[in-house]
């Protein structure tokens, strides 16, 4: 193998790692925190729950690994400062590279706050067509929990997690009739629920209920569709919230790929 093309493979494997190959070991710790500043930043400014930010911290990454592939391969090599130990050194920094990547990204929910997860069933059509993959903020608090988020959650005593809309909170009177949502005995506006997709006796009409202290009623936009929702399984509380969708990343509607989810 020449060693121009270690240079590449190395740099390819470890952002900088072709540096430290040839000697020039302060431009590889540079290259490394260069890199960690960029997860870190993405990290503390929510950068990965929206497309633009991931797009964003994507091509700042893939920069950061072309430039440093590049650069270390036209510099020549400096023997005066290679150590014995390079080639055990080299192998120390890319597990540690690997592990904690991957360690970070295989906990990215509770590390980095952030997760993909797709729509498998039409429960949420149009806001989300069935196969649409999006965003989702994991790192939530009871402030951004307001009447039409979009949630996934889970049920207590169920297993899976569904994704449904706040319609009701704690205090609210709820009832639907002839397919309109009633929250205090006012009509709501509900733009992202079709006459089409409201035609079961369940979605045209239910009794009145007060939502108790604490506690979220929760519908799916497709009535129709939805049976994993509180007309069927009870209310649910911040404890069953796992995530808020944001953006939608990938869609067989390609108009809709960086589209809030709403």
């Amino acid at each position: 193998m020449t060693k121009q093309l270690k240079t590449l493979l190395l740099s390819l494997l470890t952002p900088g790692l072709g540096y430290f190959h040839k000697g020039y070991n302060h431009f590889f710790f540079r290259t490394i925190i260069v890199f960690f500043s960029l997860l870190t930043a993405g990290v503390v400014l929510r950068l990965f729950t929206t497309f633009r930010g991931v797009a964003g911290i994507v091509l700042s990454i893939i920069s950061v690994y072309a430039f440093a592939t590049i650069h270390a391969m036209m510099k020549a090599e400096d023997r005066s400062r290679r150590s014995k130990s390079n080639g055990l050194l080299k192998l120390c920094f890319t597990i540690s590279f690997l592990f904690v990547t991957s360690l970070s990204f295989a906990n990215r929910r509770t590390l980095m706050g952030f997760d993909v997860m797709s729509m498998d069933v039409p429960v949420m059509q149009p806001t989300l067509l069935q196969g649409d993959r999006f965003l989702v903020d994991t790192w939530i608090n009871e402030s951004q929990l307001k009447k039409g988020t979009i949630v996934v959650h889970s049920f207590s005593g169920q297993n899976g997690l569904y994704l449904n809309r706040i319609v009701a909170a704690a205090g609210d009177r709820i009832e639907i009739k002839n397919g309109l949502l009633n929250i205090n005995g006012q009509v709501q506006p509900e733009p992202y629920v079709l006459s089409a997709n409201v035609t079961r006796p369940e979605s045209r009409n239910m009794k009145a209920v007060t939502i108790p202290k604490g506690h979220y009623f929760v519908m799916g936009d497709n009535r129709d569709a939805s049976f994993g929702d509180s007309r069927f399984s009870g209310n649910i509380t911040i404890v069953n919230i796992v995530a808020i969708p944001t953006d939608i990343i990938s869609s067989q509607d390609k108009s809709r790929i960086g589209r809030s989810v709403h």
